[in-house]
This record gives structure tokens, C-alpha cells and sequence, in this order.
């Protein structure tokens, strides 16, 4: 059971657990308020430098909070958010007096909603809500055909990394269009280690930054937010081989 207090002088709220969600409208839209609070830095890092939030076993179609760093001196406080290993935002440079945050969500399934506090300053998290979109089918849980195109490059399949394999990363042209979501199998099975990391990106827009792909292989979906891009590019981050197969990208219709 997390327990809810306040650092003297300071309102700041730390993390509760094993809060029951509160239903905030008849959208989808569920709201976590109970379930903020201060991470990260000197005066929160006893909290832990994450918040995790329990997901409910529905596609998520988007994610809304608050943030602030309005806590001790430095301004200085940082935040990642993703559901499980797919990153939402990589790197948010929270403002001191705080600022409102709306994530779409490409209809992904997810065990958790993580926050995550770096370069050694607070973060105040709040007024956490998340929209649930119904049933949802397609390979581990992908969205829709009906809600963009699906494109095919399971031509681009290949081994990238490590002494076993040519070439350190997969360049693949993409359409000019919006890029909703992009998803992929990928394995280690490969050689006798096991360490293969991945990195995806759309020119320089990180999907993830760092996929720990495992041994026996995943299939993963990364949501591109409406990215627009010349290339989808895999990176292989480590001296290790992964295999990387059934890519597929959804585009979105041209605004």
C-alpha cells in the first residue's frame, strides 16, 4: 500500500499504489488522480524514480496528464513516458510552474503506464487519465485495419548486429504520409548469446530507444504519434545479432 504525504513547505504528494481507477466519463476515459505524485530528484527520490499505474486489459487510445517541477531550487526536472517497453515520449523537459500533456495512443495493450524521473531532479505527476477504446484484433493486440492503411515490408527482413550478420541496421523508405504505428517481430535466436538491443527510429525521432529483444523473439508495436519521415530505421545497439522480420506500418490519411 503506497501511503500519501507532504514534504514541509512543499505540497508534494507522493505515488499511491493499489488505487481502484475512478470511471471519468462515458468516452473510454478513466481517470489515476490517486495515483500521482513526486519522483525523482533529492526530496522525492525515497519515492522511487518511477510511477507505475496498472492498466486495465483494454487498447488504449490515449494517455492525458499533468506535470511540474515546482519543487525544491533546481528546474531542471525530466520525464519519459511509456506503456511497458513502448515509449510514448522519450524525453520531456517538464517547466517549473508545470504544463498539460496529451498522448495519442495507436490502440496499444499494455501491463503498465510508466513514468519515469531522470537527470536528478523532482517531477510532480498528476491528474493522470487514460482512454480505453474497446476490442481490438490484429497480431499481439495491433489495431484495426479500418483505422489507417497497412503497409507490408516483410521484403526488408533481415539479421542486423553482431559478427553474424551484415549490417548493423535496416533503412526503410516510407510513404509520405503520416506514420500512426509501426509493428515487427524480432528475436535473438541467434548465435550463442543472448544480449541483442534494438533502437527504432523514424529519421531522428526515437520510437524506442532501447528494445531488450529476447531470445525466443516478441512482437512488438511502437506508436509513431502521426511522424512523418523519410526512412523507419532499426538499429542494432549492441555486439549482438537480431533478427527482425514481419514489418508493417500504418499511415494515416494526409491532413
Amino acid at each position: 500500500m503506497r501511503l500519501r504525504f507532504t514534504l514541509a513547505g512543499l505540497a508534494v504528494v507522493c505515488a499511491l499504489l493499489g488505487s481502484a481507477p475512478v470511471r471519468a466519463d462515458q468516452d473510454g476515459w478513466v481517470s489515476y488522480e490517486d495515483e500521482g505524485g513526486c519522483i525523482g530528484g533529492a526530496k522525492c527520490g525515497e519515492n522511487g524514480w518511477q510511477l507505475r499505474i496498472r492498466l486495465e486489459d483494454s487498447p488504449i487510445t490515449e494517455v492525458r496528464f499533468h506535470a511540474h517541477d515546482d519543487v525544491g531550487d533546481k528546474s531542471n526536472g525530466h520525464l519519459r513516458v511509456r506503456i511497458d517497453d513502448h515509449v510514448l515520449r522519450d524525453d520531456i523537459d517538464v517547466p517549473k510552474n508545470g504544463d498539460w500533456y496529451h498522448f495519442p495512443v495507436d490502440r496499444l495493450r499494455g501491463h503498465d503506464l510508466i513514468f519515469e524521473a531522470f537527470a536528478h531532479d523532482e517531477v510532480v505527476v498528476e491528474s493522470i487519465e487514460v482512454q480505453y477504446g474497446g476490442g481490438r484484433g490484429g497480431r499481439g493486440g495491433r489495431g484495426g485495419r479500418d483505422e489507417g492503411d497497412w503497409e507490408s515490408y516483410s521484403d526488408e527482413e533481415t539479421c542486423i548486429g553482431g559478427s553474424r550478420c551484415d549490417d548493423d541496421e535496416i533503412r526503410i523508405d516510407l510513404e509520405d504520409r503520416p506514420v500512426l504505428a509501426v509493428t515487427f517481430h524480432a528475436h535473438d535466436n541467434v548465435g550463442g548469446r543472448s544480449n541483442g538491443h534494438l533502437r527504432v527510429r523514424i529519421d531522428d525521432h526515437v520510437l524506442a530507444r532501447d528494445i531488450d529483444v529476447p531470445k525466443d523473439g516478441d512482437d512488438f508495436e511502437l506508436d509513431a504519434g502521426r511522424a512523418r519521415g523519410r526512412r523507419l530505421v532499426f538499429e542494432a545497439l549492441s555486439d549482438d545479432e537480431v533478427v527482425i522480420e514481419d514489418i508493417e506500418v500504418q499511415y494515416g490519411r494526409r491532413r
